[in-house]
């Protein structure tokens, strides 16, 4: 009995220290960007390169060590094209296969498009220089970026069409870095004077390719965009479809966590929500006020959940709803408030129920995103960190704001127009 119950605790032991290993190693995993892939090799053929570089930048993903959230089974190269040999200018066109379905997995691979058999596709123009040894890249771009890059008949009053469709009519736009608005399906782009950086600031992580969702606005009589600069929170924003900006400090001379920014307006208010602090699994958040856009005040505010926050939204004076991270079916974690801010009550609704093999799951169960259109309240209903069904949300409505009722399940994933 001793023996089985000293290999039990031996057991015990060694799958603790396994699993602090890997959770050590995903932490620390150190993603080599495009540029940084350097080819030792005497090839001279510049697609031959390409495919060299193929290998060596995708097999990063492929490692026991990888984090589920980059691993893949699989790469391909679906096309190639040169498109400036002298200088090399390569387009490679490839695909991914996820390991996993982890939701951040489009996010650390740069906006990706999905394809029905499981697979992910993505473009880059590539730059290659010899060297001693070999060849490196020096520059990764879009294809359209090449072509705005190397086609002088093209500027920012003339901006070719995005690789990526835009279907709304007020939507943004990234080109080389750079951050435009459009107010027109795309038809005619202008530039926002923010560093991109700015506006898609991630304590979490050094670079992403996405604005976060509810940080912006962009409307024809108001556009404005949430940036961190050296850990302070601004504003930039236009009131003349961006013929010209204006630019705010909301929170200066604080050291603020700064990872969630949700922006709304209300007949009367612009309200700004942030988170402020973390530490361990809590994180708190504080609650301004605008009534012309500049000075911001702090409102009354106290969280009624501190956690990571998913979406906060003010849809009417002193009428808002926060929702928090959630893995629990019996608790929404959603709140709405209507004195502004002071207090909140917890909203509750059915959940749906989807037939998956044979039997009946309940996968969404984490409030992701809220807005309001036709004069109803909207909410996408996802499946929190661990959910693994697809990329499918739940789209529920509501007619007064407390009561919501499931409409479909959605494709809700943001598209980057770039």
């Amino acid at each position: 009995m001793k023996k089985l119950k000293s290999a039990l605790i031996f057991i015990v032991v060694i799958t603790g220290v396994v699993f602090t290993f890997f959770q050590f190693k995903w932490k620390t995993f150190d993603v080599k960007t495009k540029i940084e892939i350097e080819i030792q090799t005497t090839e001279e053929h510049i697609e031959k390169v390409a495919e060299l570089w193929f290998e060596k930048y995708t097999a990063q993903f492929k490692e026991i060590f990888t984090p589920l959230s980059y691993k893949i089974k699989d790469a391909r190269i679906n096309y190639m094209k040169i498109l400036d040999e002298d200088k090399g200018y390569i387009q490679i066109d490839y695909a991914y296969l996820p390991f996993s379905d982890n939701m951040d997995f489009i996010l650390n691979h740069d906006g990706l498009i999905y394809e029905k058999d499981g697979w992910y596709q993505q473009q880059v123009v590539l730059m290659f220089n010899k060297t001693e040894n070999g060849y490196k890249v020096t520059k990764a771009m879009r294809p359209v970026e090449y072509q705005i890059q190397n086609d002088p008949s093209i500027s920012t009053d003339n901006i070719q069409p995005p690789t990526y469709a835009i279907t709304k009519e007020n939507d943004y736009y990234i080109s080389n870095n750079t951050l435009f608005v459009t107010y027109d399906f795309g038809e005619t782009f202008v530039e926002v004077p923010i560093p991109y950086d700015e506006v898609t600031y991630d304590p979490n992580s050094s670079f992403t390719s996405f604005i976060p969702m509810g940080s912006y606005i962009i409307e024809k009589d108001y556009t404005a965009f949430l940036y961190v600069e050296d850990e302070h929170l601004g504003l930039i924003y236009s009131l003349d479809q961006g013929k010209t900006w204006e630019d705010k400090l909301i929170l200066s001379d604080y050291d603020y966590y700064l990872r969630t920014r949700f922006l709304s307006k209300t007949d009367s208010y612009i309200y700004v929500s942030c988170s402020t602090d973390k530490a361990m699994s809590s994180e708190s958040h504080m609650l301004l006020r605008s009534t012309d856009g500049q000075n911001f005040e702090k409102v009354d505010y106290e969280d009624p959940e501190l956690r990571a926050m998913t979406y906060a939204y003010f849809s009417e004076d002193d009428i808002g709803y926060v929702a928090y991270k959630n893995n629990d079916v019996e608790n929404l974690s959603f709140y709405r408030t209507s004195d502004g801010g002071k207090t909140f009550t917890p909203i509750t609704f059915e959940l749906v129920e989807i037939p998956f093999m044979d039997e009946m799951m309940t996968p969404y169960i984490q409030v992701d995103r809220i807005y309001k259109e036709n004069n109803q309240i909207h909410i996408i209903v996802g499946q929190g960190d661990n959910g693994d069904y697809g990329y499918n949300s739940a789209h529920y409505v509501s007619n007064d704001g407390i009561h919501f009722e499931f409409i479909e399940e959605v494709d809700d994933r943001s598209i980057l127009a770039g």
